[in-house]
């Protein structure tokens, strides 16, 4: 089954202006082919014979000019898109930021599709611009048109949620689908697919993140491995082999470390090394030695070794063909674990290479491996459910698994770059980076950009400006399942911080927290109940939201204890308010005469002291 845009969505479509320079020229152009210009009044017969001598000569002339015209206005949009660029990863003030939005707009406007995709997400984010979602929708347009991969994932959100545009599961989908399928490509390429790390700002990454404490500790673990501990040899080859922990991606320092851990017996390095020969890996490729490899690892019933068992045999590489001995052991590694057993079974499935096709089995394979964050299997589980292949068909579901599939491309690690900044103290290059990743759909990037603009870090604004610009990212984090940014909204409407105070409002979105099972938000809830703000007073429910909050999160148990003593405190008052105020206008009564007694008794005991 395929999809296709809705009518109206192609009527929006038709509605969008020429934007770039050729463009327009192209739009005059057909306006003038449609009639007779109007200043030419002379008679064709008078025309006619001139026309045919000149016309193969003129035209030949006017096409090279226009593309001598066409280079030079590509190399100066060229020029000012550079400009632009380097004025704004220098901009520290609004003044600087509009100066480069408008060198960025020079060069959109005669057709380049870069300049198009930046004037677009800075237009969302309002960057050196007021935000202006209309004319972002109409310049990223034109640059998804020219395949520019920021631009096609920030109108796939966009439709996703129908901001700006209508909401269209199908459209999104046509959006997601390119990305994707550049991360699919890559993913398909021998060696792991490179770790973009993730790291959510906020009061807790601040007190435990510690970036020279994780560099000392992979320095130890390193050398540790250079003084022969095979698990710290396992570690560091790891390491190396995916490109993670600050470690760039080198198969020669993950082969050396793998051996030497492999020859003290370590499986795991055993069946990295199969993997790394049968590759060709920082190595040779050599299906013997790998085979070898593998073998050793299969005796002790390691996931991996067996999986290069299985595809080894399925390819018939170094070993005769045979399928069905490939799918015994792609059914024992994926009893252990493998993703990679998964999906080749899933795949077998498909096919049906022993038989009649299975889409069921398939189905279910595909998840597993999905499950383990198999990139490949997360695609062909979102075009099963996009073909209805066994399953029924299900947009929603197929437009969350490509967007999953889309967000792990090169263009994500914005979220490293934007990071590393903020470890530097560098605020306002942070804030840029997570705008922009924020705009192309990235939950995190939404979060952490609301997390600085709370705090008024990064670019210079006003204080009301930047919370409600805080809140407007923490909703979008929030409808993407961010609990946390949830219970900011809520904390926002509950002080009036970057909107009006409403504790209805507040009450409404604690309640859809808690049932997200939100240790906090069960607390704040009975904070509300226990004083009577903006929910009818009840100590007992006030109690009953306590001993949920701990039961929630157990890290709970000191503020609920504390709270649930002040609850018993608050319940004591209640009980014998009647006899304390009776008491308080007791005494209140003969204030006086209390004053002069204490007063009487502490002479008196002064005296006494002094004899």
């Amino acid at each position: 089954m395929s999809y296709r845009f809705s009518g109206r969505f192609w009527e929006y479509v038709g509605l969008l202006l020429c934007l770039s320079y050729t463009i327009r020229v192209n739009c005059d152009t057909a306006e003038l082919q449609s009639g007779v210009p109007r200043d030419n009044v002379l008679a064709a017969s008078k025309t006619d014979s001139l026309v045919a001598d000149n016309d193969g000569k003129q035209e030949a002339t006017s096409a090279k000019k226009s593309r001598q015209n066409r280079t030079q206005i590509l190399e100066l949009a060229e020029e000012w898109y550079q400009q632009g660029e380097a004025m704004a990863n220098k901009a520290g003030n609004n003044q600087e930021l509009q100066a480069a939005f408008s060198l960025f707009m020079k060069a959109a406007e005669v057709g380049h599709s870069q300049a198009q995709e930046e004037v677009g997400l800075r237009l969302l984010s309002g960057l050196g611009v007021k935000v202006d979602v209309a004319r972002a929708v109409l310049y990223l347009y034109f640059a998804a048109n020219a395949n520019q991969t920021l631009a096609q994932l920030a109108l796939g959100y966009l439709h996703m949620n129908g901001i700006g545009v209508p909401k269209s599961c199908q459209a999104a989908v046509l959006y997601y689908s390119a990305p994707a399928e550049q991360v699919v490509q890559r993913a398909r390429q021998p060696g792991p697919f490179p770790v973009i790390e993730r790291a959510r700002l906020g009061a807790d990454h601040d007190a435990r993140y510690n970036p020279g404490k994780e560099q000392e500790m992979v320095q130890y673990f390193q050398y540790s491995a250079d003084m022969g501990n095979a698990d710290a040899q396992t570690a560091i080859g790891q390491l190396f082999n995916a490109g993670s922990r600050g470690m760039d991606q080198d198969f020669k320092q993950a082969l050396h470390y793998f051996t030497q851990a492999a020859a003290s017996g370590d499986v795991d390095a055993t069946a990295h090394l199969g993997h790394l020969y049968a590759n060709g890996l920082g190595v040779e490729p050599n299906n013997e030695t790998a085979l070898e490899f593998f073998r050793k690892g299969a005796e002790k019933s390691h996931a991996h070794a067996l999986y290069g068992l299985g595809y080894m045999y399925l390819a018939g590489a170094g070993v005769e063909k045979n399928v069905k001995k490939a799918m015994q052991y792609f059914a024992q590694a994926a009893d252990r674990g493998s993703s990679d057993s998964h999906f080749h079974l899933a795949v077998m499935y498909v096919s049906g290479v022993m038989g009649k096709p299975d889409y069921a089995r398939a189905f279910q394979h595909f998840s597993s491996a999905s499950h383990a964050g198999h990139l490949v299997a997360i695609y062909n589980l979102a075009l099963m459910h996009l073909t209805g292949l066994g399953i029924p068909v299900s947009c929603s579901n197929a437009l969350s698994l490509l967007k999953s599939v889309a967000e792990r491309g090169r263009w994500a690690r914005v979220l490293h770059t934007a990071h590393d900044a903020y470890l530097q103290s560098d605020m306002e290059s942070a804030l840029k980076n997570y705008l922009r990743a924020a705009e192309i759909g990235l939950e995190v990037g939404q979060s952490n950009a609301a997390y600085l603009l709370e705090r008024r870090e990064g670019l210079p604004d006003t204080v009301q400006r930047s919370l409600a610009s805080a809140m407007h990212y923490h909703r979008r984090a929030a409808d993407q399942g961010n609990v946390n940014s949830l219970l900011r909204i809520g904390d926002a409407h509950y002080y009036g911080r970057g909107t009006m105070q409403d504790l209805n409002k507040s009450v409404a979105i604690y309640r859809q927290a808690t049932q997200l099972r939100s240790a906090q938000a069960m607390f704040n809830l009975g904070l509300m109940h226990e004083h009577g703000w903006g929910l009818a007073k009840d100590l007992h429910l006030a109690k009953r939201f306590y001993d949920m909050a701990h039961t929630t999160h157990p890290d709970a148990l000191v503020p609920v204890t504390l709270a649930k003593w002040k609850l018993q405190v608050h319940m004591w008052y209640d009980a014998n308010k009647e006899m304390i105020n009776e008491f308080i206008v007791r005494v209140s009564a003969n204030a006086e005469n209390i004053a002069l007694g204490s007063l009487c008794g502490l002479l008196g005991g002064l005296l006494a002291r002094r004899r």
